[in-house]
């Protein structure tokens, strides 16, 4: 059993780690509030990006309708837009702290079944990832990246974007807000390229470009890949400050649950402690008048 000392000890110190824990949940509930905006103004943007970067895509192909498959390909490829290295990259977005709850892990458990299943080539951003990837037999190559996980350097994402943008596939596997207490692993594409294999849709609108769709869609192949990046990458900081916010508010009630138990623990010790007092006063009383009686 505890002694009093020992008990004011365990007090103190889960009092510190519920302080530690409320100023996390603060910060982490602070910064959250401030991506929700950006993250959704973002989203909107990129929306409209990709339904005009779909309609060139079409009237691009619909443009190529009459051209012999072969002389298609050649005419895809000799554009710039097409030079890929014809394979698919996952990335996992992870972090460089703890205290997300599972998320981390979640994300990092989704995104390791897909590599296996799909052989593709694996690039890990966080050093929380890359101790889960060293700790893991991975038969792609396998390419690491640094990135802060609060408002990361645009440095450090160029040179991310420089990597997954020669791949033909580019799947980003990240945690993504569904509300406040709710955060799930997803994965998306961002690649967006085109085929020449692809299908041509007859009915597509035609359109007039300028300078050519050529040179547009080279455009979008190269910058759209960098803007996709860049909101799974505010997607993902969004999800884990909501994790975090969940994990240290779960943390400081189970520290107020401790307290609780702390308290009464002292108080029950307390109790004891002058109920012996009182039967050793009450002995000493009792011994004082059998004494008495002797005299």
């Amino acid at each position: 059993m505890s002694n009093q000392r020992e008990l004011a000890s365990d007090l103190e110190a889960v009092t510190s780690i519920r302080t530690i824990t409320s100023i996390y949940q603060e910060i982490a509930s602070f910064r959250m509030n401030q991506l929700r905006g950006q993250v959704a103004k973002t989203r909107e943007f990129l929306d409209g990006v990709a339904a005009v970067y779909n309609h060139t895509k079409t009237a691009y192909l619909a443009s190529l309708q009459n051209v012999p498959f072969d002389n298609r390909k050649k005419k895809m490829i000799a554009s710039g837009f097409l030079r890929k290295n014809g394979k698919r990259v996952d990335v996992l977005l992870s972090a460089n702290e703890h205290l997300y709850g599972t998320l981390i892990l979640d994300i990092w458990g989704h995104y390791l079944n897909e590599i296996n299943s799909q052989k593709s080539d694996a690039v890990v951003v966080g050093s929380f990832g890359k101790y889960l990837a060293n700790n893991e037999k991975i038969s792609g190559e396998l390419i690491y990246f640094d990135l802060d996980d609060d408002q990361p350097e645009a440095d450090q994402i160029k040179k991310i974007v420089d990597v997954i943008s020669k791949y033909e596939k580019v799947v980003v596997h990240h945690g993504q807000m569904i509300s406040v207490i709710t955060q799930e692993p997803v994965q998306s594409e961002i690649s967006g390229g085109i085929s020449y294999g692809q299908k041509i849709q007859k009915s597509a609108k035609r359109y007039l470009f300028e300078p050519s769709p050529e040179k547009i869609l080279e455009f979008f192949e190269t910058e759209v890949v960098g803007a996709l990046f860049n909101q799974t990458v505010l997607e993902h900081e969004l999800a884990r400050f909501a994790a975090r916010m969940v994990a240290m508010d779960q943390a400081t009630e189970n520290a107020n649950e401790e307290i609780k138990k702390i308290n009464r623990q002292l108080s029950n010790l307390r109790k004891r402690v002058l109920n012996s007092k009182q039967l050793q006063v009450y002995a000493g009383f009792s011994l004082w008048k059998k004494e008495e009686k002797w005299f």
